[in-house]
């Protein structure tokens, strides 16, 4: 990523493993809370610059965070540079080096920083009612039975005993010939696009819910913890356990 970033000292930070780790640190909680109030968040990082995390919302859920930033509130000078350095005290690059990269940081006034988050947030509002517009249209424009296959999968995803045979007869179609017509409409198979929404509602509940993994495993319709570690592993990348401290930190 350093060769994205256009503040040269975020990129000094970020190329080392202590600042990175600070960095993703500070993300991860700032975008947390913008992700549980559903607002944008203009705050301050750890190195002292500004940053932005606009959460994008559909229908009250959050699925994904716009993140910008990475500037000073004022031209730089002096004074700020004196401020920033106790902040990067442990980042061992020489003075020198340091100063040049502070001299050529982008910054923005604080007031404008605000209009930015808010303008921000706008746009991440109407791109989410697009999103679900244009959801809505292809749902409409779906073939009958593969939407009573989705409709029915959604009424029955948190029963382990759902069958592939279940929502063929929903769809009205031989198990065999649904499997290939589902396959060829959704992408996926219906194995995966079970286990997809499932892995989705432990998330939701996990982020959300103080309840246990294993409680949280039997209400989202996985057969057994073992299983449902692996699915959801598969799917998020982490356990359901490094997935809770993610979203808490």
């Amino acid at each position: 990523m350093p060769g994205d970033i256009a503040n040269p000292v975020c990129a000094l930070i970020r190329n080392t493993v202590e600042g990175k780790r600070r960095c993703d640190a500070c993300d991860r909680r700032q975008h947390a809370r913008a992700a549980r109030d559903g607002a944008p968040r203009l705050y301050v990082c750890h190195a002292g610059f500004y940053d932005m995390a606009i959460p994008i919302m559909v229908r009250g859920e959050h699925v994904a965070t716009i993140s910008s930033g990475q500037v000073l509130p004022e031209q730089p000078s002096d004074a700020g540079f004196a401020r920033l350095q106790p902040r990067l005290r442990w980042l061992d690059v020489p003075e020198s080096r340091l100063r040049r990269a502070y001299d050529e940081a982008p910054w923005l006034p604080r007031s404008r920083l605000a209009h930015v988050s808010r303008l921000l947030g706008i746009f991440a509002g109407q791109l989410c009612e697009s999103a679900y517009r244009i959801q809505e249209l292809e749902a409409q424009l779906e073939r009958p039975a593969i939407r009573r296959a989705r409709e029915f999968v959604e009424e029955r995803f948190r029963d382990p005993r759902l069958q592939l045979a279940d929502a063929a007869a929903r769809a009205g179609l031989s198990p065999a010939h649904f499997s290939h017509v589902f396959h060829r409409d959704t992408g996926v198979t219906f194995t995966r696009y079970v286990q997809s929404r499932r892995v989705a509602e432990a998330a939701r509940l996990l982020r959300g819910t103080g309840r246990s993994v294993t409680m949280i495993c039997s209400a989202c319709g996985f057969s057994s913890l073992t299983h449902f570690n692996r699915v959801f592993r598969r799917g998020t990348g982490c356990s359901p356990s490094q997935f809770r401290e993610k979203s808490m930190t």
